[in-house]
């Protein structure tokens, strides 16, 4: 019984850790935080405000001392009015994260648009909007024409199953039960992991990896309340496809073995109908059988052990598991993630390179949580670097120890082996990216735990001293960890906020139902789901031409040509350039030559379309490029700016500097430059990029093949003193004379810059610099009569994005202000497109 109660309270206390730490989107308790530090301000600048008033005349240092005792005393008479202030300010921050009933909105970007799959599954009974062809279509995705949906969605159908069930005993609107739900999940995760251990090992095992993976900083932030995602079951899936597949070695006879050979094949098939990426965890279990065999069979043939029956358990349980793995994913998802595995293994091995196989840069290479990173980052989302190398010299010690060691189980020898290969698998795969550092906790998690309780066992048999220090190390390593989880959790709040669910809901009301909304990618999930309105392209699309096309516009310096590009997106997105490519066959002859037809006029461009392709094929790409879309409205808003040299990199993609990449080796320096110049390149030019190409090392291709343009500072405010205008990030302005100066404070001396961008009756003009000290430019504009100034690449000031963020579209006629909010200097702005 006392065995029992250890057993229920240690699981009731790690289940209400990760619960706990999970649920600060709930009520967000670290604005309190914010909130008293900015009412303790607001007293503090009140008080030196009225010393300085009343004590001009005093020393620095005495008015410091005086506002100081100002503020003690008005702290110690009026703590209820600081209170009352403080639940205040917490309460005005808190609401702008939150709608009008006090639900915190959903925290990501991916959750809005899996929520709109789930109610679809509610509204009519699948994920999609429609269905053509007997393929689901998500109709408000890559507008105008549509997505057909992947095969991966078992999460909405289990989601809406919950959300049913839920609603029998207590009935919420769908988006507040879908912003609890990942604490369900994340209690079910955590229960079947503690069980795992506990079944395989013994209660600190179980504690100690429920604490490891459970309270990480990856894994809080992809887990917690308002996170609606698939991260979880991503987990949950593998520890139960492993977990069930050991179980078959443990039962003897072998045919004993087959229900749970039969069960973990099932998780495989459920697993990629809820992942794409489910193969993962396939391939690691088929490369630890053919591991398996191979030691197996060179320990026979040194150590003359006959294993003869195991090496052929081995071999068979590999077939089974494989043929019940494909039998259930073909039963689940059909043959689609069968046809499509080679490609996805191949593509994940080059998920974060710019240059894939295709001619179009990789928009993944551009993505934050799927950059190469530096270990140290790695390390930090794990735990830290103490918890990663406990974790890492269990596992090696195990593996080490175990290996032909009686003492052992063949059950625990065989999980040893598997938790190494997931690991290295894995930590392969962070190389990709730092979401994948998450699955790296299981076996980090359950390492670290077998280490400690193989360590505990040690010295409970004869040094009852060293346990009492065990313990202590264990009780320090549980502190650790629950402090990352709360110092994790105190930073996570929603992207969506007030300001934007605002802008959205007046879209809402204010465009018709089949506009478009063009922007960059990242906000197109709240564009479907709050807006209710088509988007170009979105999140779960950013990597497809489209994302090229988009760039392009925001940095474009010539309007008509950004609303060429923009009409032709609108009118069936990338459709004119697979026409053109159908009959070129060469992907690299078909965007040159959607380029030139872009940048010519209607008249001559249909002529050069004519000549090139089949009436029917030219009449198509005609009314894809000049005929008149559907109403269609452009968004930019305040984290674009930071978005930039992304965004920038992929709309200054160079395809000359790629087909050049692609052939060196294949052709000779005549053909290719031969190519070039056909495509309107001239020699001199086309010479010179090969000789680069030849020269330039594989770690710098990226950044030969494109250019990165950005902002050098934020837009901050100026003020008149004198003749000049001083602004706060050392910009000192005269607009007399028309001059401009930078202050450096590493070199103590004003320096000038490239030159100077001036907004005068709606045209930007230039003044250029001959004897400049700096490699970019400034920017300097009036708005409602006070200046404001940023610095910035020369090639940006002129973009479009500069002109209709800073400028308003003044002095643009395709652009029309539509809707425009801002708070706290954050603006939103929507433009309705002028065709």
């Amino acid at each position: 019984m006392k065995k029992y109660l250890i057993v229920v309270l240690s699981l009731a206390v790690v289940l209400a850790l990760n619960i706990y730490y999970r649920s600060y989107p709930i009520f967000l308790p670290q604005l309190k935080v914010q909130a008293r530090n900015a009412v303790e301000n607001g007293i503090v600048n009140a008080a030196k405000s009225e010393v300085n008033k009343k004590f001009p005349d005093y020393a620095p240092v005495i008015r410091e001392g005086l506002a100081q005792a100002l503020f003690s005393d008005y702290n110690r008479n009026n703590k209820k009015e600081i209170k009352k202030q403080v639940r205040d300010e917490y309460s005005r921050l808190k609401d702008a994260y939150q709608d009008k009933t006090g639900q915190t909105y959903l925290m990501e970007l991916d959750g809005w648009h899996w929520g709109r799959y789930v109610n679809n599954v509610l509204r009519h009974g699948y994920p999609g909007d429609s269905i053509r062809g007997g393929l689901q279509f998500d109709e408000f995705m890559l507008a105008p024409t549509g997505t057909g949906l992947s095969w991966n969605n078992f999460f909405f159908y289990l989601s809406a199953f919950l959300y049913k069930a839920f609603s029998i005993f207590k009935p919420v609107p769908l988006a507040t039960f879908l912003f609890y739900l990942p604490l369900f999940f994340t209690a079910v995760f955590i229960i079947l992991l503690y069980l795992f251990c506990l079944q395989r090992w013994n209660n600190i095992v179980a504690v100690v990896a429920c604490l490891v993976v459970g309270l990480s900083p990856i894994f809080i932030t992809r887990s917690c309340a308002g996170w609606f995602d698939s991260d979880i079951l991503n987990l949950t899936f593998p520890l139960l496809i492993i977990w069930f597949y050991l179980l078959a070695y443990e039962r003897q006879p072998f045919k004993n073995g087959l229900p749970w050979i039969i069960l973990s094949a099932f998780w495989v098939g459920l697993f990629c109908f809820s992942w794409i990426n489910w193969w993962f965890i396939f391939i690691i279990l088929i490369i630890y059988e053919i591991y398996s065999v191979i030691n197996l069979t060179l320990v026979r043939w040194q150590y003359r052990e006959d294993n003869l029956p195991l090496i052929k358990r081995h071999i068979i349980t590999l077939c089974l598991f494989l043929f019940f793995s494909l039998g259930w994913v073909v039963i689940f998802s059909g043959l689609r993630p069968l046809m499509n595995l080679y490609g996805q293994i191949k593509g994940s091995l080059i998920l974060n390179r710019a240059l894939v196989y295709s001619i179009w840069p990789n928009v993944y290479s551009t993505v934050g949580e799927l950059k190469r990173l530096a270990f140290s980052q790695v390390l930090h989302s794990l735990g830290g670097m103490f918890i990663f190398l406990s974790s890492m010299v269990s596992l090696l010690g195990l593996f080490l120890i175990t290996a032909r060691n009686p003492r052992y189980t063949v059950l625990q020898r065989e999980a040893i082996i598997v938790l190494a290969f997931w690991f290295i698998a894995m930590l392969f795969a962070c190389s990709n990216g730092i979401r994948f550092a998450m699955f790296l906790l299981i076996p980090l998690g359950i390492a670290l735990g077998w280490g400690l309780s193989e360590v505990y066992l040690y010295f409970k048999r004869g040094r009852k001293w060293a346990v009492y220090i065990l313990l202590a190390v264990i009780l320090a390593l549980s502190i650790k960890i629950t402090r990352n989880a709360y110092y994790t959790a105190r930073e996570v709040t929603p992207f969506m906020d007030d300001n934007w669910h605002k802008t959205l809901i007046a879209i809402k009301e204010k465009t018709p139902e089949d506009a478009i909304i063009n922007s960059w990618w990242d906000f197109g999930d709240w564009f479907k789901v709050v807006a209710e309105r088509r988007v170009i392209f979105d999140g779960q699309s950013q990597n497809s031409p489209r994302a090229y096309w988009m760039a392009s516009v925001l940095i474009s310096d010539k309007e008509e040509e950004a609303i060429a590009i923009l009409r032709m997106l609108n009118n069936g997105g990338n459709r004119a350039f697979e026409i053109i490519n159908k009959n070129f066959k060469d992907p690299f002859d078909a965007v040159m030559f959607l380029k030139k037809i872009i940048s010519l006029n209607p008249k001559k461009a249909k002529i050069e379309l004519y000549k090139a392709l089949p009436h029917a094929d030219a009449q198509e790409a005609i009314k894809i490029i000049f005929s008149r879309p559907a109403e269609a409205y452009f968004i930019v808003d305040y984290s674009m700016a930071d978005k930039i040299s992304p965004i920038s990199f992929i709309g200054n993609w160079d395809f000359c500097k790629v087909y050049i990449i692609k052939n060196l080796g294949k052709k000779n320096k005549e053909e290719i430059v031969s190519v070039l110049k056909k495509n309107g390149v001239n020699s001199k030019l086309s010479e010179r990029l090969y000789n680069e190409a030849e020269l330039i090392s594989e770690t710098d291709t990226d950044d030969w093949l494109s250019k990165r343009i950005t902002f050098k500072g934020d837009l901050v405010e100026g003020y008149l003193q004198g003749n000049l205008i001083l602004f706060s990030n050392g910009v000192v302005y005269n607009p007399t004379q028309q001059e401009v100066h930078l202050y450096s404070g590493f070199d103590r001396k004003y320096k000038v810059p490239r030159s100077l961008f001036m907004l005068s009756r709606g045209r930007l003009k230039e003044i250029t610099y001959p004897k400049n000290d700096l490699g970019f430019s400034i920017l300097i504009f009036q708005d409602k009569g006070r200046y404001y100034s940023v610095a910035l690449d020369r090639e940006l000031a002129r973009s479009l994005l500069v002109r209709l963020y800073f400028f308003g579209a003044k002095g643009l006629k395709h652009f029309q202000p539509f809707i425009e909010n801002q708070e706290e200097g954050r603006m939103i702005r929507v433009f309705k497109i002028n065709w």
